[in-house]
């Protein structure tokens, strides 16, 4: 059944959401219920945010892109990425241990994670990203609230489940001497248990993921927000996303270095 927008209720939808966290039960994809534009999602994920961060006093930390790829986009009818917001038990930083029955249906996904040194300006490009950055290898483990959920949903199922966020985990050590033609040339080579199981390129990722931190800025000016200093941004993946599973996941970045996970 498909309900007029205008009824939609973003607190109901929003607490639906984060009450999976609680009770470990995954809930069916909004759109089988719901057509929400593109905006009245995001306006879900900001209820969503507001929420969680009464309910746990985890502050905000950054934001995380996806649909960073044509491929991704066409996939589920997306004409740019989409975001979601970090948190600070999102994010971990150096090698990290999780347990994977803490999570529901995790996938993995080696990103390259800014660390602002400092504010953006409103719609700050490139350049001034790059020289306000540090640039540190990442994995991302995105996760959702929603019954078997990749690659099944919709765009508004993704961006009102927070971007399907789950977890960040951030190298300790970092650049921010890199060019934007440095940036676009790193490799990627990620590992499991010590082999290897696939490899990506940071081209992959709009074309530069510089780029893509600059696609958010430009989408944050629009509500007249900007990236501040202290911020983590995951930027996109190199490669298409893989379930987790249990072992050691290493991934190196050329030029950046690595970072570890601990599945258990």
């Amino acid at each position: 059944m498909t309900e007029n927008t205008k009824q939609v209720d973003k607190e109901k939808l929003a607490e639906e959401l984060l009450q999976v966290y609680e009770t470990k039960n995954p809930i069916q994809f909004l759109s089988n219920e719901y057509q929400l534009s593109t905006v009245q999602a995001y306006e879900v994920q900001e209820e969503f945010v507001e929420q969680r961060t009464k309910q746990t006093g985890f502050i905000t930390k950054g934001h995380k892109i996806s649909m960073t790829s044509p491929a991704t986009q066409a996939l589920f009818g997306a004409k740019e990425p989409a975001y979601g917001t970090l948190f600070e038990d999102t994010l971990h930083t150096g090698d990290t241990k999780i347990e994977l029955s803490s999570m529901m249906a995790p996938l993995l996904e080696p990103e390259i994670v800014f660390v602002l040194k400092e504010d953006l300006s409103i719609g700050a490009e490139e350049d001034e990203i790059l020289e306000k950055s540090i640039l540190s290898a990442g994995l991302e483990v995105p996760d959702s609230r929603f019954v078997d959920w990749f690659p099944k949903f919709q765009l508004m199922d993704l961006i009102c489940d927070n971007g399907v966020t789950g977890k960040v985990i951030v190298s300790d050590k970092g650049r921010d001497d890199l060019t934007l033609a440095e940036v676009e040339k790193i490799k990627l080579t990620l590992k499991l248990d010590g082999k290897e199981i696939s490899t990506g390129f940071a081209s992959g990722v709009m074309g530069n993921p510089v780029t893509s931190v600059a696609w958010l800025t430009r989408k944050l000016a629009d509500k007249n927000l900007f990236l501040k200093k202290g911020m983590a941004i995951s930027s996109g993946t190199f490669i298409t996303p893989i379930p987790l599973g249990k072992g050691v996941y290493e991934a190196d970045f050329s030029l950046l270095g690595k970072v570890k996970l601990h599945v258990s």
